[in-house]
This record gives structure tokens, sequence and C-alpha cells, in this order.
């Protein structure tokens, strides 16, 4: 215990954690300080590179890689997304002094509520703490003999709590679901009106007609792609996974939509294929817990599909986890294009950016 809090004491953490934490606060500060919400929405992008580095340096990856795609990344495009179908400035309105009286008190109380509570938590990399001291070596000793994959993120999340990651990939659908259900609407403009419409409204150039921008997006998806079912697939080995490879496949396909427009997009991914698909991800997680349920063992114990699967009962496991990561991957996919879709058109799947 000793060593490894010798150890602990001579990393070079806080030369680089703190000025990225000085970034991380004042990006904070400006993302809800900024009138301009474009502007405010790049702050914000700006935000969750700075938190992916410190992650990275604190040695979680896996979070890392998950806050550059999503973070920094897919949720900067949903949120201009939303920005290019509403006000693009805040709208100050006027409170009197009682009202900002009483939220500075709401805000202060809350905080000294949660400062009280810092005493009852260990100290950061404390090796006597119950997470080091009894969870974290558990896994580090067993994760590898009992599910056969050398990546601990991808084994705890997708077996020793695969309950909990299927339920999240759940979420991800029923938000799909329910930004469909909310913006999707049916045009009520004629054929005859939508043309005048659209000639009226588009502007002298276009930069979505730009040479340039079109033929680098045609040479960046493909290897996005390829990347991306790297990670799927990878994500025993090395950081990665179903929810970081998703999210880079859905981002290469947002790229063509912004690239050229979402039509050209929409000839290649229908509206019902795409929903299918979002729904197929989910039910192969399921369908994967289901067939260890009727092959005789429990749910989501994989080692029980050994006769179904290639190796031996041990690497039965291993590949599970890489059926329910695919699974994982197509729900994201599809769930972060119908969801750039829906926001960029305002429902009605017709320009987008």
């Amino acid at each position: 215990m000793e060593k490894g809090a010798q150890i602990m004491e001579s990393l070079p953490i806080w030369q680089f954690d703190l000025p990225l934490l000085m970034l991380v606060v004042l990006f904070a500060i400006v993302a809800l300080w900024i009138r301009n919400l474009m502007g405010a929405a790049i702050v914000f992008g700006a935000y969750s590179f700075m938190m992916c580095l410190i992650w990275a340096g604190m040695g979680a990856v896996d979070v890392a890689f998950t806050e550059a795609a999503v973070g920094a990344g897919v949720s900067t495009v949903f949120i201009v997304s939303t920005i290019y179908n509403s006000s693009a400035k805040m709208r100050p309105r006027s409170r009197g002094l009682p009202f900002k009286l009483f939220i500075g008190v709401v805000v202060t109380v809350t905080g000294a509520f949660l400062l009280s509570a810092l005493p009852d938590f260990p100290n950061w990399g404390d090796p006597d703490s119950p997470v080091n001291a009894t969870a974290a070596p558990y896994y580090i000793k067993n994760s590898l003999q009992d599910t056969h994959v050398p990546n601990l993120v991808t084994s705890v999340l997708a077996d020793y709590r695969g309950f909990d990651t299927l339920l999240e990939t759940v979420v991800v659908f029923i938000a799909c679901i329910g930004i469909y259900s909310i913006l999707r609407i049916e045009s009520a403009r004629t054929k005859t009106e939508e043309p005048e419409e659209e000639s009226a409204s588009q502007p002298q150039y276009d930069p979505s007609d730009s040479l340039i921008v079109r033929q680098a997006s045609r040479f960046m998806v493909p290897f996005m792609q390829l990347f991306a079912l790297y990670v799927i697939a990878h994500g025993h080995y090395s950081p990665g996974g179903g929810f970081q490879g998703g999210v880079i496949f859905g981002a290469s396909l947002i790229l063509l939509a912004v690239s050229f427009d979402l039509k050209f997009l929409l000839n290649r991914w229908r509206e019902k294929p795409l929903m299918l698909l979002v729904t197929t991800g989910v039910a192969i997680y399921a369908v994967v817990g289901l067939a260890c349920l009727f092959m005789g063992g429990e749910y989501l114990n994989y080692e029980i599909l050994d006769p179904a699967l290639p190796g031996d009962r041990a690497d039965a496991r291993s590949h599970g986890i890489l059926l329910v990561e695919i699974g994982v991957g197509i729900t994201v996919i599809f769930s972060m294009l119908a969801i750039y879709i829906n926001l960029a058109s305002n429902g009605r799947l017709e320009r987008g950016l």
C-alpha cells in the first residue's frame, strides 16, 4: 500500500490537470455568460474537449474517447442543429431584485450542502478507499479469467454490469423515439408551393455547394467508418466499444448530410429502415440475454452460449460481449443519425443545415 501511495505522489498529475481544470472552469463561465447561442455552442465543444484531455490524463481512456466523440463532437452538432431552427441569440428577461436574491440564496445553500459532504469522501487516489481496496483489485485480478476480455472497461460494462449497459442502450433508443415523436411532422405545403418557398429562402451562396468541402468529406468518410468498425470490434482489447464506435460511424453519416444536404443522405438511408435499425440494435442485445435463458443459464451469462458460438466455453463470454457491443453500436449509429435529421430539419426531413 505504501509503495502505491508513493507512486501516486510521484506522478505529475496536477502539473497537467490544474491548467486544464482552470480552462474547463473558464469555458463553463464563458458558455453561460455569452449571449450568442452559436458562440456558446462552440465554447461548450471546447469545454468538452478539455474534459477529454482531463480524462485521458487520469488514465480513463475509454471515458476520454466517449467525451471526445459525444461531448466535443456530436453534442455540438446537435446544439448547432437546434439553433439553426431557433433564435441565434438569447432574449434577456428583466428580473427583479427579490428574484435575483432568491436565486443567490438557493445557489449558496446548495453549494454549501455539497461542500459539507467533501470530508466524507476518501482522498483522491487513496489506496485504502473502498473502491481501490476491494472492487478494483477484484476486477484487475479476475476480469481476464472470468470474461477472457483484456480490456477491463469493456468486461465491466458488458459483463459484470451487463444489465446496466442494456438499460443505457434502451435510454438511447427512448431518446431517439422521443425526439422523433415530438419533432416529426408532416409538411402541410403542396408541391407547387414548396419550390417557391425554398427558392425565396435560398441564399446566393450555399456553403454546401463547395466542391472542396464535398470532396474532402468523400475522402474522410470511408476512413471514419472503417475506424468506427475497428473501435466496435476491437473494444475487447483496446479503448472503445459499441458506444464510441457507434458515435464515430454516426458522425460520418452526419458529415455527409452537412457536406451535401439532408436529402442526399435520405436517398441512401430511408426513414423507415433507419428507425427499424435503431430497434434492431436493442433487440440484438436483448435477444442475446434471452438466448442465455433458453439455453439454461442466467440472463446475459454468455458462457452458456458455448454450443452456438465458436471456440471453447471460456471464449463464449468474449464472443457474447462482441454480439452485444454490435447491438449497442447499431442502436447508437442510427439513433444519432435520426436525432440529427429531426433536429436539423425541424422534423420536416427537408433541407437541414
